[in-house]
């Protein structure tokens, strides 16, 4: 079967209005968790990069370095830039040079030109925390493990002891930005040179910490609930229950929050966090409780509401809905009307919903209440104003945004069967976006709905293309040739390429036993068929699953299941044609 058109555009009926994380490398250069390959082409001075420094008076050597850096960096030698401009540095002192120095050997992973310019910068700006973070973690890349653990050290031991928490998080942050062998040898190290009074639940605590960066959850688990048992203050307690969580441990995560609230049971942070946990154990009532007895604000309502749906009730749903409206005074407007809207929405008050959202004038979330305003009027029949709202989504300097727009005024088209508007509305698209995987495979599916094969395999092969490995594209145009087509050997290779990819897809697996049927081997489908069925209640897996039961001479299986998925599926197309062909239609 086709991959359901949301792998490829991101659920665009749930653009999600929060992003879960860990903690995040907050450097000045918001750096990767390794240094990024060394560029081979383009500058590495990048558009305004010294365009400053050429409207000031410099001595002839230092111009001619600048001067040097700009002529490497037009013909793509991106390292004799970096060399010319680390010279102009030291010939002139200059900190905002010394600063660019440090984003050009960032960006080509020039580990050395960045220890350099960072010390450079420390020398004018001794208390710049960025150069001091941006040097430990140069040191870290080259290799000089034991400098860095010297210099995060003396950079520990410096600090008030009432801040060095902090500093242990920024030390941790850092040390994920290197690799884990060494990360965790400078970790040792300012462990065993950590100043005396350190407290040992904060030492396991920053060993927590740095685990859980290096992707091994459940060693950071061990060690924080030993913090927490060493030192039960809500720092460590929390840390702990938020690791259960996140490795699904609820009933762990619930005795932490719930130690962590026993000194301030009206905390509502703590509150809100016990009550997920408790959401999470199907223990509704119990949030529901939790809830009820947090003082009133903004995210109670907005949990409380939502839980409140979860759990059938919808007059007090709705009842928290209309506090969280009316609230005053709110400090954000726009964020305050785009949770009204979301919640709205999320309860099934769609009308006020669209309203709310139209109140989104500014801020972060502005462009998502424009499309999710765009998808409510739609919904509600409005199809012009919606693709107005969308075409006045487009109009924006964001490549991401744009392609969204597209994306969503296709989905409403083909919804409301005009699959041939949105061939044509892609075809625009593409023409902006001529590689886009997300509009090409869009306008494919688009296009087997109109019967243009040929248009459809254009674009699944040009993904393929692209991307020989794109197994969502080789199964799509698999299926599309053994079902639509008698090219089932080359529809056979293609899937097969897919589920090596993917050898547990419910999709793949579909096709696979599909294609199988319809080269003659229906008991080899059988499996693959079911396979896929278990991994998901598809319409259509059920439907090419009766259907092979059937030509298996196994008719009562095979009416069983398909009045069962009926029952179930009651509109699938598939289920009415299949069921329809075999004469089994109640």
């Amino acid at each position: 079967m086709l991959d359901k058109l949301t792998i490829v555009t991101l659920s665009w009926r749930q653009i999600k209005q929060f992003g879960a994380g860990a903690i995040v490398v907050a450097l000045i250069l918001t750096g990767c968790a390794s240094a990024p390959e060394r560029e081979q082409t383009g500058t590495g001075i990048e558009a305004g990069d010294s365009a400053s420094y050429n409207d000031r008076e410099w001595p002839e050597n230092v111009s001619h370095h600048l001067r040097e850096a700009e002529r490497s960096a037009a013909v793509g030698d991106q390292l004799s830039a970096l060399e010319h401009l680390l010279e102009a540095a030291r010939e002139s002192g200059d900190a905002q040079m010394t600063q660019q120095v440090v984003a050009m050997a960032w960006r080509m992973g020039e580990w050395q030109a960045l220890i350099e310019a960072a010390e450079m910068w420390q020398a004018v700006e001794p208390e710049a925390a960025d150069a001091r973070r941006l040097r430990a973690l140069g040191l870290l890349n080259s290799g000089r493990g034991d400098d860095a653990a010297d210099a995060m050290a003396a950079w520990l031991s410096a600090a008030d002891p009432a801040v060095r928490p902090q500093v242990w998080r920024e030390l941790v942050q850092i040390l994920a930005a290197a690799d884990e062998d060494t990360a965790l040898e400078v970790m040792d190290q300012l462990v065993q040179d950590a100043p005396a009074e350190t407290d040992a639940a904060q030492l396991l605590r920053a060993r927590s910490q740095l685990k859980w960066q290096l992707d091994r959850p459940e060693e950071a688990l061990e060690l924080a609930l030993q913090a927490a048992e060493q030192s039960p203050v809500r720092t460590h307690l929390v840390w702990s229950a938020q690791l259960a969580t996140a490795l699904d441990d609820y009933e762990t995560a619930l005795e932490l929050y719930r130690r962590a609230r026993y000194e301030d049971s009206a905390d509502v942070t703590l509150g809100l966090s016990e009550a997920e946990v408790l959401r999470q154990l199907d223990r509704m009532e119990d949030a529901l409780a939790v809830l009820s007895a947090l003082e009133d604000t903004p995210d109670v309502l907005y949990s409380r509401a939502q839980y409140q749906h979860l759990a059938g009730q919808e007059a007090a749903a709705r009842d928290s809905w209309r506090q969280l409206a009316d609230w005053v005074p709110v400090e954000d407007a726009d964020h305050h009307s785009f949770l009204v809207a979301w919640l709205a929405e999320g309860i099934g008050l769609k009308s006020e919903a669209a309203d709310w959202y139209a109140r989104v004038r500014g801020g972060p979330n502005v462009d998502r209440a424009l499309l999710r305003r765009a998808v409510l009027l739609a919904d509600d029949g409005r199809m012009d104003q919606a693709r107005q709202l969308l075409i006045l989504a487009r109009d924006t300097e964001q490549p991401d945004l744009r392609e969204q727009a597209w994306l969503i005024e296709a989905e409403l088209l083909r919804e409301a069967g005009q699959s041939d508007v949105a061939v044509e509305l892609l075809g625009q698209a593409l023409r902006e976006a001529p590689r886009s995987t997300a509009l090409l495979y869009t306008r494919a599916i688009s296009a087997i709905e109109i019967d243009d094969l040929e248009l459809a395999e254009q674009d699944f092969r040009q993904i393929i293309r692209m991307d020989g490995d794109n197994a969502m594209a080789l199964n799509a145009l698999g299926y599309t040739l053994t079902d639509r087509t008698g090219r089932h050997r080359e529809a056979y290779r293609l899937i097969r390429r897919a589920l090596d990819l993917q050898p547990e897809e419910p999709a793949i697996l579909d096709s696979m036993g599909w294609v199988y049927f319809r080269l003659g081997r229906p008991e080899t489908a059988l499996g693959y068929l079911e396979r896929a069925l278990a991994g998901e209640d598809n319409p259509e897996i059920a439907a090419h699953l009766g259907e092979v039961l059937w030509h298996l001479d196994r008719s009562e299986e095979a009416q069983e299941l398909l009045q069962a998925a009926w029952k179930r599926h009651p509109d699938d197309r598939h289920l009415a044609d299949t069921m329809e062909r075999l004469d089994l239609l109640p």
